[in-house]
């Protein structure tokens, strides 16, 4: 509904929560290389989805996922921009 009333607003928000996406997974990341979440292996949809290495691992999963959230942050906050 908020994209019919305010596509600018809609783009903003969705903005907003895929930055927070990013942050989290840094925040996951990190205890990934801490130790406090054990780096185990990719299943093989997130190897063959992102179209990592056969011997890819969670954090390899993490980063890409990541980078996917980060790029859906900034298209949206260039659609808001766009929009204003």
């Amino acid at each position: 509904m908020l994209y019919l009333c305010s596509s600018k607003t809609a783009h903003r928000i969705v903005g907003y929560l895929e930055e927070e996406a990013v942050y989290s997974y840094t925040e996951y990341l990190e205890g990934i290389d801490s130790g406090l979440y054990e780096n185990v292996p990719a299943p093989k949809i997130a190897i063959d989805y992102w179209r990592l290495p056969a011997d890819a691992k969670l954090r390899d999963v993490v980063l890409a996922v990541r980078a996917d959230e980060a790029g859906h942050r900034d298209t949206n906050h260039e659609f808001a921009d766009l929009l204003g």
